[in-house]
């Protein structure tokens, strides 16, 4: 049995008189054993640790000596001065005085005949009061005060002859560390009534946690947020420098042990007082290895607060992070777990965050696992998700079976199985679901996207459908949505693009998704390789090849929908660049890739490129199931203009090189039916004849040069090089084959050539002219000629398919970059950079544009 004293003078701010036997002792001792030295020394102690009271105490035992000692709490700089070296200054709160009294006291300091004895607590701690400090220590004793131990209070307490149990002490002291403070607060309210039935002393805890919170009441509001955070394992949220201060603020007050540890006391009343709010930001920090590691972590904390509303404050957070940070935000869903919320209620939301994550095994694994009751909470976001990972595999049938299992239930769902069923041929597309409530950014995205797709099956106007899904992707980046879906819409649009020949529009479209960060990370390694496949077609080999780069450096392990379209870049630039064993290996090792897809409507482009590398290696067989299959895929949708020109165009160069007639005649009139509905159409189906022509020995080099020049108008220049190069090989006038070539080199350079003649621009241009492509964009050229023609905001979108505000947007970065401050100067200045043959001109419609000018979405503006 220990005894304390439980008298008046015990009461909450009372001096806690037991710190005299023990820690004031070396004080004490060598002030008894050296009376001719002047007395100096240190008191070191968190707020509450009894600095005054022993200070008090000390000026007390001076006086009883015979000594003069002064006790001052913000001393006058002068009367420090002035105060006799005999005298004993005892100084209170130095951590609290300014700089001008801290320089008179370091002067006295400084001054070993001097008595001092000055008191403190850690922090703050400016150099100059730690200056004192050493200096005092080096003549003196030094006193660190705030932790109590049994061997402070057993002897004192015995004194009292007041019973207490052991097991009240030995809880005071675990629960407090031993902070004296709070050991001094703990015996002044503690009741033995309140306890001989409560050994967790329930009443002492919650009355000292109002204590405790307090004193958190009255710190500086960062350091209480931080020591709120160590308290729940999560201080890494802080920046070290801040966690740093408040780490010692903390422990200052007599909060956290020196070690940055909440004091236990302190640790339980937080978690209990937390708001749900505050709790939500904090928990989202915890990590399960610190749950697994550490019995403190996630779990105790549940245990403590109650697991319910810690879990529901992990779901919130992790709702919260799953567009931004999904990785985080599957650690606060599994933690969630760890609390108790039913995993099937967490089913689709983890399956989401595997998605953005890019992780397609965990994201189908999570949506085939989970269970009826998830599939009645989340079924829409499920379905997604698991269409989604069929179609990033290149499987987009199952895609589509899954939506036309699992209904869509909203509208932008309802979009999504359209893109899947569309994707494999069907027409018969989900229908819109019912209407979701007030329009969204997102929804309104969905909204153009189908209509553009449904009309470009339709076979409306070309341009129509242009501006519907360019918008759509527009405004899907807009909408920062990151969800899975089987196709991204920024993707869709340069697709139609390219199908219309409208590759400015389409390196537009993906540029803006890049730079908008569109469908979110997960999109990020798709859009850079559909960015280099347009830098193929515009004869731009070293970006396509940075793009391709880039793409694996953010996805070293790509879905097979992706490692289809990186091969095909890789194999449409060896075909163009490199030798023919450069063309051959590329495609050796696209082969896999190929076995690995199945062919859907937007992978069309990559598998033309893999159509004729196939055949020219002698390996047509392998992709004769996917051409056939990729002409069903049209077939059921009624072999629309715009979507077969290509796919038609790919067999007739397939009948080219294979040396057959009868394979390329029914490619061929394709074409031919197409064209009425379609230039690119019309322009393929001419330049197959003309390349037919030349393979029949005549060649006719005005209608070699326009058919070439017209394939380069609709993106395709390397082809136009191609027929130019068999004209001009197959004829016997050497002028006629000069004429030829030099159309070839002009329309599809190599990359040496490029090289040379971008040099020689650059240095034509001198430093008195800079290039356009150096300052703008093609877009920004684009813009820039409808400036020069007066066109509005407006009418620049319409002619271009772009919003007012982008157009607004562009015309600003053009002022910016040719860094003019009105619009005079910019008129000025673009007259002297596009040259003044492009000031007036006019825009040629869609059926009345001549084979070699550019397709109408590209607006080609004549002087």
């Amino acid at each position: 049995m220990t005894v304390v004293s439980m008298r008046q003078d015990h009461a909450p701010h009372a001096a806690p008189v037991f710190l005299w036997n023990r820690q004031l002792r070396a004080v004490i001792e060598t002030i008894a054993a050296s009376p001719e030295s002047p007395p100096r020394a240190t008191l070191i102690g968190n707020a509450g640790s009894g600095k005054s009271a022993s200070l008090r105490h000390l000026r007390r035992m001076l006086l009883d000596r015979g000594l003069s000692a002064e006790l001052l709490s913000s001393p006058d700089p002068a009367l420090i001065g002035r105060t006799p070296p005999e005298t004993v200054l005892l100084v209170d709160d130095a951590h609290l005085l300014d700089d001008e009294q801290l320089a008179s006291l370091r002067e006295r300091a400084d001054d070993a005949s001097t008595a001092l004895i000055v008191a403190a607590r850690p922090w703050p701690s400016p150099e100059s009061l730690r200056g004192i400090a050493r200096t005092l220590e080096r003549t003196g004793s030094s006193v660190v005060l705030g932790h109590v131990s049994p061997s402070d209070l057993i002897p004192h307490l015995e004194a009292d002859a007041t019973a207490m149990r052991d097991a009240c002490l030995q809880h005071i002291l675990q629960s407090t560390g031993g902070v004296t403070w709070l050991v001094v607060e703990a015996l002044s309210h503690h009741d033995e009534l309140d306890c001989i039935d409560d050994d967790a002393h329930a009443e002492l805890q919650r009355t000292l946690a109002e204590t405790v919170l307090h004193r958190l009441d009255t710190i500086d509001p960062v350091h209480r947020s931080t020591v709120e955070a160590l308290c729940l394992r999560s201080a890494q949220h802080v920046p070290s420098a801040e966690a740093d201060d408040a780490v010692r603020c903390g422990h200052a007050e007599g909060l956290l042990l020196r070690s940055g540890r909440p004091v236990p006391l302190v640790l339980s009343a937080v978690r209990a007082s937390l708001p749900a709010r505050r709790l939500a930001e904090l928990s989202g920090s915890i990590t399960v290895t610190d749950a697994e590691s550490d019995g403190q972590g996630v779990i105790a904390l549940a245990e403590e607060i109650g697991s319910e509303a810690v879990a529901d404050a992990l779901v919130r957070h992790g709702d919260r992070m799953l567009d931004t940070d999904p990785a985080r935000a599957e650690e606060a869903y599994r933690e969630a777990i760890l609390c108790g919320t039913v995993p099937s209620a967490l089913a689709a939301r983890r399956a989401a965050g595997a998605w953005a994550r890019g992780e397609l095994d965990d994201a189908i694994a999570i949506a085939d696992e989970a269970t009826p009751d998830a599939r009645a909470v989340d079924a829409g976001l499920l379905t997604d998700v698991a269409a989604g990972v069929w179609s990033a595999r290149a499987m987009m049938t199952q895609a589509d079976a899954v939506y036309r299992a699992c209904p869509p239930q909203d509208a932008v769902s309802a979009v999504l199985a359209t893109i899947a069923a569309v994707a494999v041929g069907s027409a018969s597309a989900s229908p819109a679901a019912g209407d979701d409530g007030a329009p969204s950014t997102l929804s309104v995205a969905m909204m153009l996207l189908r209509r553009g797709i449904q009309a470009s099956i339709a076979g409306d106007a070309c341009d129509a459908v242009l501006a519907d899904v360019v918008r759509s992707a527009e405004m899907y980046t807009s909408s920062r949505a990151t969800g899975a879906v089987p196709e991204l819409p920024a993707v869709i649009a340069a697709v139609i693009a390219l199908n219309a020949g409208a590759t400015a529009t389409a390196r537009t479209v993906v540029d803006d998704a890049i730079r908008g960060a569109h469908g979110g990370s997960w999109a990020a390694p798709r859009l850079l390789l559909w960015r280099a496949w347009i830098a193929v077609q515009r004869a731009r080999p070293a970006d396509a090849r940075a793009d391709l780069a880039r793409a694996y450096e953010l996805a070293p392990s790509m879905s097979a929908r992706d490692d289809l379209l990186a091969h095909a870049v890789r194999v449409a630039i060896a075909r163009r660049y490199e030798d023919a064993s450069g063309a051959e290996e590329a495609w050796r090792h696209a082969r896999g890739s190929v076995l690995r897809a199945e062919i859907d409507l937007f992978l069309l482009h990559p598998l033309s490129e893999l159509i004729s590398s196939a055949t020219r290696a002698g390996d047509a067989a392998r992709v004769e199931q996917h051409f056939a299959h990729a002409l069903a895929i049209t077939a059921g949708i009624g072999d629309p203009p715009l979507w077969i020109a290509h796919l038609r165009w790919a067999g007739i160069q397939q009948g080219i090189l294979l040396g057959s007639p009868a394979h390329l005649t029914p490619h061929a009139k394709a074409l031919v039916a197409a064209s009425t509905g379609s230039r690119v159409a019309a322009v393929m189906a001419r330049a197959g004849r003309v390349w037919t022509s030349v393979l029949g020995g005549t060649v006719d080099p005005a209608a070699v040069e326009a058919a070439a020049e017209g394939l380069a108008s609709i993106g395709l220049k390397w082809d136009g090089a191609r027929l130019a190069g068999h004209g001009a090989a197959r004829t016997e006038d050497r002028k006629i084959a000069a004429r030829l070539l030099a159309c070839a080199r002009e329309l599809h350079p190599t990359e040496a050539a490029r090289k040379a003649s971008e040099a020689a621009a650059a240095d034509d241009q001198g430093e008195t002219r800079t290039s356009q492509e150096e300052l703008l964009s093609d877009r920004e050229i684009e813009v820039a000629r409808l400036v020069l023609q007066g066109k509005t905001y407006a009418e620049i979108g319409e002619a271009i398919f772009i919003s007012p505000r982008t157009a607004e947007h562009h015309i600003a970065h053009i002022r910016n970059r040719l860094g003019a401050t009105s619009r005079s100067e910019v008129l000025a200045k673009l007259r002297q950079l596009i040259g003044e043959d492009h000031t007036v001109g006019f825009i040629r419609p869609v059926d009345s544009s001549p084979v070699g000018e550019s397709p109408t979405p590209q607006l080609r503006v004549s002087g």
